[in-house]
């Protein structure tokens, strides 16, 4: 009966695996790090508070309060994503409500690829690293290959110097795979976020939309807000 013998594994330390992966080690370390930026700023940038602050609320009583006037000050400076949907519309009070609709909806489409932008990032770097690190193994395997062929398959030491060889190439692509995993599932959660933040724009201000157009444009000057008898 054969018996197997297992080796104690060559690699002890994080440092040891990383640098034993080779120079393709960075490149994906380059990656995790990208990952974590855009993530940190992503969840920074995506709270509630910033996204649609209680301000929004409040405007969005004085619309339909029909002071839009006061509201209009309010929104001089939108500087949250749900004031500057809620500008959109104030900015067409008294067209059709078709208008007012629209140019909301518009501005809300702009504001989610916004909220979205830098969650592409992730997603890029999420598969940029695997493959950079299946890179890193068929370069390995090529060199595992290319040693033992100077020294001839025959040999047992040959075969064990084949076999050390692809585990260490194989590094690269389990570095890979932890920077992919996490960031896949990062990159998800964040887009989740963003469009219940985009529902949540959209339902606060809707509201406004029925108030903005109530009275009806002037055909000679739509743009003036005129008086319902």
């Amino acid at each position: 009966m054969t018996t197997l013998s297992f080796q104690e594994p060559s690699v002890a330390t994080l440092g040891e695996f990383f640098t034993a992966g080779g120079a393709l080690m960075w490149p994906i370390f380059g990656c995790s790090v990208v990952v974590a930026g855009l993530a940190i700023e992503r969840y920074v940038s995506l709270r509630r508070s910033r996204v649609l602050p209680t301000a929004v609320e409040a405007t969005v009583a004085l619309v339909v309060g029909e002071q839009s006037a006061a509201a209009a000050d309010e929104l001089a400076n939108a500087a949250s994503p749900g004031m500057r949907v809620l500008a959109a519309g104030v900015r067409r009070r008294g067209f059709a409500l078709a208008d007012v609709e629209k140019a909301m909806e518009d501005t809300l489409a702009q504001e989610s690829a916004r909220m979205r932008g830098n969650v592409r990032g992730i997603v890029l770097m999420a598969s940029v690293s695997p493959l950079l690190g299946l890179l890193g193994t068929v370069l390995g395997i090529a060199d595992a290959f290319a040693a033992v062929e100077q020294t001839g398959l025959g040999k047992a030491e040959s075969s064990e110097a084949l076999a050390a060889g692809i585990k260490v190439a194989l590094y690269t692509t389990i570095f890979g795979l932890f920077v992919a995993i996490p960031a896949t599932l990062v990159a998800a959660h964040l887009q989740a976020r963003a469009r219940r933040l985009a529902a949540a724009i959209a339902s606060a201000v809707s509201p406004a939309i029925e108030a903005l157009a109530r009275r009806p444009a002037d055909p000679q000057n739509p743009q003036k807000d005129t008086h319902a008898a």
